[in-house]
């Protein structure tokens, strides 16, 4: 099955349109993936609020309370049934769990982690929906660790894209055609 890609700013509507992708496009079982770690008050409301959201049809696969390293979080990924459709929200946060605790990892070493990801989710048979970042509408950050975050995730989101048979741009909520 294909790689769909949505891709947009924050709280432009990504997460509700993959939703409605994956639902039309996949086959059931839907496995719904949230890549964030419940490191803070905030962010465990946003994670359960993700999980009401989603109906009985979706298995919400929740990440443990401490990052895990590379290598446990893509095998943990990678048990997911390979005909299931899985929605992957998002990359950002996922590629972020790459430098997690590795201040000295270089955007090459996490796209090369990342990499292999890719190529796993481009030759599952269930449909992906991988939900991603935009980096390249905003500024450069001015911290070395962002430069090379935003370096990696807009390297990551350029192969993802060329593997994806759709790919939408979310802009206040509303997709726009990309690739298809």
């Amino acid at each position: 099955m294909p790689l769909t890609l949505v891709i947009g700013g924050i709280r432009c509507g990504k997460s509700r349109f993959a939703e409605r992708v994956a639902l039309s496009e996949g086959d059931s079982p839907w496995v719904y993936l949230p890549t964030a770690y419940p490191s803070d008050p905030e962010m465990i409301r946003r994670i359960e609020r993700h999980r009401l959201e989603r109906d009985e049809r979706w298995e919400v696969v929740l990440l443990p309370e401490i990052p895990e390293p590379p290598e446990v979080l893509l095998g943990r990924i990678m048990d997911i049934p390979p005909n299931a459709t899985l929605l992957l929200d998002g990359m950002g946060l996922f590629l972020g769990q790459m430098f997690m605790g590795r201040e000295n990892v270089t955007a090459g070493e996490a796209l090369d982690e990342a990499a292999l990801f890719c190529d796993w989710m481009a030759a599952r048979k269930g449909l992906t929906v991988v939900v991603t970042d935009e980096v390249g509408s905003g500024g450069i950050p001015t911290t070395v660790a962002g430069r090379v975050f935003a370096d990696a995730l807009g390297e990551l989101n350029q192969r993802l894209a060329n593997k994806a048979r759709s790919v939408y741009l979310m802009v206040a909520g509303h997709p726009l055609t990309v690739k298809s």
